[in-house]
């Protein structure tokens, strides 16, 4: 009796490319230098769901400071004030599995070109996930998807799977110039170094308190603004200026100082294109036809990221297959993550507030339109 046997070089074999995807998506990825495991880290990545752990959702718990007065001397602290419970909050994550596939034609098109499909179709899938997360991180730290319409995701997208994209409460935003709302913005509202200041004496006096980035001993924020912001910002102030401001960047090994714009009061600049932009099409408080840019003054563990895959290398699976008899060829790659900013309700008023971080809405346009 004849029996139907797959070898390993058979091409309905279904191989995984676990490394390869992984590397190349992880090095593509923009936030990559902003996350890590560590206390300080921008982005704080939990890997409680990784090498086999059960489970779709991972809390995290936030441990605010003691506020009351204290007893003097001798007197007796028990059942006084002083005497004061512990407030714990909570913060959950969920993750959930995101796909995307490339085929190809057929082994007759293949032939026609000299590059292969296979290492194509790998380089171009890492570059789709890279730049899937880094869209679905500044959506999610925003509390807005935005009016971008090059995003992968569509700008209905309000979360997924228990991580609801919720806005950025009203303690958390700030404005540049006399705009004290998004409803006040003008196109006199630009991103200017003046901002700077009015950051970093929000970021100390919010409470709790914006955590920096500790570097070398000292305390560092980022302030990462859309490039039409950044356009803004440098031609506000003179070329003397802004190569002082660059130059303070250099040779700073941080990954936080890679590709920086410049540093100012401590504060680390940098720009993407998708920071988050804003239009009265996606933000009806906006004016009509009026434009806007939400950059971000962040701080340690502003956001989550979880992941679910078994180790690092393998938080993303590549899928072989073949169609029609073998004749296409079908990759398929997956991960397992969810992400959140980080956001509690540490008032205990049914209301969850960002910590870690705040928007800096301003007006923004193309400078070539």
């Amino acid at each position: 009796m004849g029996e139907t046997t797959f070898t390993t070089s058979h091409g309905l074999t279904v191989k995984r490319w676990n490394p390869a995807l992984a590397v190349e998506a992880e090095n593509k990825q923009y936030f990559k230098k902003f996350i890590g495991t560590g206390e300080d880290a921008m982005i704080k990545a939990l890997t409680d769901l990784s090498k086999g752990n059960k489970g779709d959702r991972i809390t995290v718990g936030l441990s605010m400071k003691l506020k009351g007065d204290g007893i003097w001397g001798d007197n007796s602290i028990e059942g006084t004030s002083a005497e004061e419970a512990l407030e714990l909050f909570d913060c959950s994550v969920f993750i959930t599995q995101r796909r995307k596939g490339v085929k190809s034609k057929g082994k007759l098109s293949d032939k026609r070109v000299l590059f292969d499909f296979r290492s194509r179709g790998v380089s171009a899938l890492s570059t789709w996930f890279a730049e899937d997360a880094d869209q679905l991180l500044f959506a999610y730290l925003s509390g807005s998807r935005g009016s971008d319409t090059t995003f992968h995701i569509p700008t209905a997208f309000t979360g997924i799977d228990g991580n609801n994209i919720t806005d950025i409460d009203s303690n958390h935003v700030i404005y540049v110039g006399d705009a004290s709302a998004i409803t006040d913005l003008t196109e006199q509202d630009k991103m200017h170094i003046n901002i700077i200041e009015k950051c970093n004496a929000k970021a100390e006096t919010l409470d709790p308190m914006i955590q920096p980035f500790m570097i070398n001993g000292e305390k560092k924020f980022v302030l990462l603004m859309h490039t039409w912001q950044k356009y803004d910002l440098r031609t506000s102030i003179s070329d003397n200026d802004w190569l002082r401001i660059h130059r303070d960047t250099d040779g700073k090994d941080s990954p936080i100082y890679k590709n920086a714009l410049g540093e100012y009061g401590g504060v680390i600049m940098h720009d993407h294109r998708n920071v988050i932009r804003l239009s009265s099409a996606t933000t009806p408080a906006m004016a009509s036809g009026m434009t806007g840019a939400r950059a971000l003054f962040l701080g340690a563990q502003a956001g989550i990221i979880c992941f679910g895959g078994a180790t690092d290398t393998t938080r993303y699976d590549l899928n072989e297959e073949t169609e029609d008899r073998g004749n296409k060829t079908v990759l398929t790659g997956s991960n397992m993550m969810g992400m959140q900013r980080a956001i509690y309700d540490y008032n205990d008023d049914g209301t969850d507030e960002t910590i870690g971080l705040f928007a800096v809405d301003t007006y923004a346009a193309d400078p070539n339109a």
